[in-house]
């Protein structure tokens, strides 16, 4: 069950789909766009053999991600980062393909890498409005399918999310998806056994 169909506040988040649909939908918003297509391929191989917790192919969040940005009108070196945003921390052996997608893009996949320093999200807000917008939508789409997911997950995530990410919304200054996140960690707390 994806909860953009119950959530009103959700209608800004691009609906869910398999990688091809996705992958689809996001060349169509750059039809003639380099760096988006490189970033998809980038994303593509880095996640190929990865699964969700939920038990989707991976590669479907990131493409979510981009695509939520993709819609809101953010630029190609933005969507760029947010298809590779992970790469550094799960294929780290193909870093070298993020670099070669240009400054822009490496720079900040760099900052979203997840170092487990104490000032991770602080570092990230203060890198600019590009690399809150990427976090936010990260972390909208985790909460997304997080009820997929076992309870420990599920609560240590929504607790997180409260405690942490008034900095992000603040910093990625869209209001429309700082209204989709909270509505969707209310919507989880609101799930029986939570």
């Amino acid at each position: 069950m994806d909860p953009i169909g119950f959530v009103p506040e959700c209608a800004c988040l691009e609906p869910d789909g398999t990688a091809f649909e996705l992958e689809r939908r996001l060349r169509g918003c750059f039809p003639d766009h380099g760096l988006v297509s490189a970033a998809i391929a980038v994303a593509s191989r880095a996640h190929a053999a990865h699964v969700r917790a939920e038990g989707t192919p991976y590669v479907v969040h990131p493409l979510r991600v981009a695509l939520t940005l993709a819609r809101r009108g953010e630029t190609a070196e933005t969507v760029g980062a947010a298809l590779c945003h992970d790469v550094f921390e799960d294929a780290f052996a193909l870093s070298h393909e993020v670099y070669r997608l240009g400054p822009a893009v490496s720079q900040l996949v760099e900052v979203l890498t997840d170092d487990w320093h104490n000032d991770y999200l602080d570092r990230i807000a203060a890198a600019g409005r590009a690399a809150a917008l990427i976090k936010l939508a990260d972390r909208i789409d985790n909460i997304r399918f997080l009820h997929r997911t076992d309870g420990f997950k599920h609560r240590r995530y929504v607790v997180e999310t409260r405690r942490d990410f008034p900095v992000i919304a603040d910093a990625a200054q869209a209001p429309d998806l700082a209204e989709a996140l909270w509505a969707l960690v209310a919507w989880q707390e609101a799930i029986p056994g939570f």
